[in-house]
This record gives structure tokens, sequence and C-alpha cells, in this order.
């Protein structure tokens, strides 16, 4: 059947739609446009100078040392958050999905860390880092783990890691969230066929759950994948992108050049990469929709 979206036909609900497409226009589309603009531009704020270099700026970036130390870091940064925090919430979601006393409890108690402000919980994990009153170092020196403290946020071997925590335990609720869900669709009389037949619980585990909630753990993934990917205040409150720029990410590597070196063409340039990247995912994740909901 034709459908008809002239605005003839549909007035009504074009008025109504507008202001709304108004407001994506003026806060999302134009800044986004803008943007895409400047990164054809020389534009040095310092000096209040703009030249038009076409693709300059991003043939300079994508053969620059910190472009690509900052890729490799986002990859290592992304990989490692994504992983473990599938890991942890797939097991947490297990068990916080039997018959537990208190299971309300914890199921609240769980979502405090996705609850508490990035920048709260940034900070407090700082604190705990913190190499002269930090209660990590505290811990760690009397189980003998090391000799003396140690600046978990400033040592070239440890601040990647210690970053990565963080952020697990930050955003890993989020994913508790879907998988949880996810498990209390599963019919309870195929586990209770599947105990009849003999079935061990990992056997359970790999041929019926795993399988019935592999579609959400995929749209968990991307959306984990994105928002790690923008995960700005973690690196930048921590460490800003230090030391010696083993925490420098992409994101922080375009917030450094518009807004340290006043570089705003170069600056444009990494985050229009960034942007299709995340075009990249979103398009993964609406397939994986569709799949799921087919």
């Amino acid at each position: 059947m034709h459908k008809d979206y002239s605005f003839k036909t549909n007035k009504t609900g074009y008025l109504l739609v507008a202001p709304a497409m108004i407001g994506i226009l003026l806060i999302a589309i134009y800044p986004m446009a803008y943007g895409i603009y400047f990164g054809f531009f020389k534009y040095d704020l310092m000096n209040e100078s703009r030249n038009f270099i076409f693709m300059d700026n991003y043939a300079r970036i994508l053969t620059s040392a910190k472009f690509t130390n900052a890729l490799g870091n986002t990859v290592v940064w992304t990989f490692f958050n994504v992983v473990f925090q599938i890991i942890f919430a797939l097991l947490i979601a297990i068990v916080l999905n039997e018959k537990l006393r208190f299971r309300n409890f914890f199921r609240t108690g769980i979502m405090v860390p996705w609850a508490i402000p990035s920048v709260i919980a940034v900070l407090t994990f700082k604190f705990l880092y913190d190499a002269k009153v930090g209660i990590v170092n505290v811990i760690f020196q009397s189980l003998g783990i090391i000799d003396q403290p140690i600046s978990w946020v400033g040592n070239i071997g440890t601040a990647m890691p210690a970053l990565i925590i963080e952020s697990i335990w930050k955003g890993m609720p989020f994913v508790l969230i879907f998988i949880l869900a996810a498990l209390q669709t599963i019919p309870l009389d195929v586990y209770e066929g599947s105990h009849l037949d003999g079935a061990s619980g990992w056997q359970r585990f790999i041929y019926i759950t795993f399988p019935m909630i592999k579609e959400t753990v995929g749209i968990a993934a991307i959306l984990t994948t994105i928002g790690t990917i923008n995960n700005f205040n973690t690196i930048w409150l921590m460490t800003e992108g230090g030391p010696l720029g083993r925490t420098e990410i992409l994101y922080t590597l375009a917030y450094r050049y518009g807004f340290t070196e006043f570089n705003f063409g170069t600056s444009s340039a990494v985050s229009v990469i960034i942007f299709i990247i995340i075009m990249a995912l979103t398009k993964i994740y609406i397939r994986f929709s569709e799949t799921k909901e087919a």
C-alpha cells in the first residue's frame, strides 16, 4: 500500500514534530556540519588565521605519530573495557538471576556505580590511587605485593590498567541491565528439561543460556564500545592523556588540539574521524537490533 508523506496530507504531524526537528538542527546538525567545515581549514585561534587547505589536515593527522599512538591506545582502552565489562556483567547477571535471599537488594546495590556521576567516580578513584594517601597502596603494601607506594596513574606501566579498572567499575552495571533482562526472558521449562536430561551447569550455559541471549550481548557490546570511545572524563580528569601519551585516546587528542594548542582545524579533523568510527559502529548496532527483532 502506497503511503502519502506529503505536507498537505500530513500537515498536523509535520507541525507537531517541527519544534523537535528545529532543536535537533540547531543543537546537533549545525555544530556537526560546522565541525566538518573546519576540518578543511588551517584555523589557528592564536594567530586568528583561517586558510583553506582541503584534505591536508587529514593527511597530516593520519601520518602523525600522535594519531597512531592515540589510535592504538583507543583500541586497547576499548577492547579491555568491553571484554571485561561483558564478562563481569554476564557472571553477575547469572548469579542475580537465581533465587537468592535479598536478591532485590543486591540488584539495586550493583547499580550504584552507574548512578554515581562520572566526575565524582573519577575523582574518587584518583584519590584511591594517590601515591601518598591512596588506600590501594596501603592495601598492597600490607599484603607485601609492593615495597613502596606507586603513583598508579603517573606510571607509564600502570596508568592505562588503572583507568580501565575505574571504567569497568563505572560502566559494567549498564551491560548488566541488558543481560539480566535477557536472562529473564528464557523460559524456565527449558532449564527444567535440560536438568532432567542430566546437563551440567556449564552445558546449560553453552547450549541454552548464551545462544538465547547472544544478540542482546552483541548489542550491549556495541553500545559499550561507543560509550568507551566517548569516555573523555575518566582519562582527562585522571591523566590528561599522560604520562608520556600512554593514555592518550582519539577523544583526548581532539580536545588537546582544540583547547590546548588552539588548532581547531586539526581538532575538527580528528573529531570527524571519531564521528566516522561511531557511525560505523552505529550501523552495526542497527543491524544487530533488526536481527534481534526478526
